[in-house]
């Protein structure tokens, strides 16, 4: 979680050898229970009704690389946690080797650039008819909540590799999560140490930091600050690697050019389709028309059966 690459090729180590990678595996497998649990409600993705018609027509929902989210700044939220325990940690009684550690691994958090996190996400929220969902991400006026099979995204058999986790935002929580990797941090750090992984001390702790940071990187989108806890989000992660380049897309904001994968959930015979269960028409003047739009709007894309269409019991003068 120090360090992490946004080259999508895998990096090879010179010093760490494959059993010290499977203890990595190992400590990220224990938490993977509580932030990618197996137990899941329903979750919704809102977007605006031009985003609706897109995503039922190509079949594809786009994961958004972490630095180019809505606020990139949480990204910085969970480096400042992080960091607060590595310096709680030097103010200890600690040996000269994790002394060492310790102040590489302040300098890695305070001077790594950001926007190197080798993840896409989609995001998604267990409510699915909410006031601020509804400002925030529908526009206003003319907002979709789309229902997707929950237990369809959490399960492995998808075309493309993903995770489904839940956010944590109880710093309680977090705390007992940072404090336990970082003393396997030291712990994994001092076991190479002791074995003689290097030929010296900075080329072992600079090759731990890279390699340790590769296997754990896939909780520092799940940690957000607390003030976002309304939101209730859910994520689903995507690892880039080389079979998403040729398929990227890329739109230029006010403020930067971001950068996505369009992810192929489930498919028909060739086509992409999506685990759909039902969408919500939000806040508008006309609910019932758009309602009816969005029922022809689902089978004209190839969606029959069992999808509902529903609208939301939120009033639109309130929005």
């Amino acid at each position: 979680m120090f360090l992490a690459t946004d080259d999508p090729t895998p990096p090879k180590f010179k010093y760490v050898r494959e059993d010290d990678q499977g203890a990595y595996v190992k400590w990220a497998t224990t938490h993977m229970g509580h932030f990618f649990p197996l137990g899941v409600p329903p979750v919704y993705h809102y977007t605006t009704g031009t985003g609706l018609i897109e995503i039922l027509k190509s079949g594809e929902l786009w994961a958004t690389h972490l630095n180019c989210l809505n606020d990139a700044s949480e990204l910085l939220y969970t480096r400042a946690r992080l960091r607060i325990h590595v310096q709680q940690k030097l103010a200890s009684a600690v040996s000269a080797e994790v002394k060492s550690l310790l102040e590489k691994l302040l300098t890695t958090l305070t001077t790594t650039r950001l926007g190197v996190w080798p993840w896409f996400v989609a995001c998604f929220t267990e409510d699915g008819d909410d006031l601020s969902q509804w400002r925030a991400y529908g526009s206003g006026e003319g907002g979709y909540s789309i229902e997707f099979d929950s237990i369809y995204l959490r399960g492995m058999n998808h075309p493309q590799q993903v995770l489904l986790g839940k956010v944590e935002y109880n710093e309680g929580k977090q705390d007992t999560f940072l404090d336990d990797f970082l003393n396997h941090t030291i712990s994994f750090y001092l076991s190479g140490l002791q074995e003689k992984r290097a030929p010296t001390n900075e080329e072992w702790v600079s090759e731990f930091i890279s390699c340790w940071s590769w296997h754990t990187s896939m909780y520092i989108p799940m940690i957000k600050h607390p003030k976002f806890c309304g939101e209730r989000e859910w994520r689903l992660l995507y690892p880039f690697n080389n079979e998403a380049i040729p398929r990227m897309r890329y739109l230029q904001r006010s403020s930067m050019m971001t950068k996505h994968v369009p992810l192929i959930l489930m498919t028909r015979g060739s086509e992409a389709r999506l685990p759909l269960k039902g969408v919500i028409v939000g806040p508008c003047r006309h609910k019932e028309i758009s309602r009816l739009a969005v029922g022809d709007l689902l089978r004209t894309n190839g969606y029959f059966g069992d999808y509902y269409v529903c609208t939301t019991k939120i009033p639109y003068q309130t929005v």
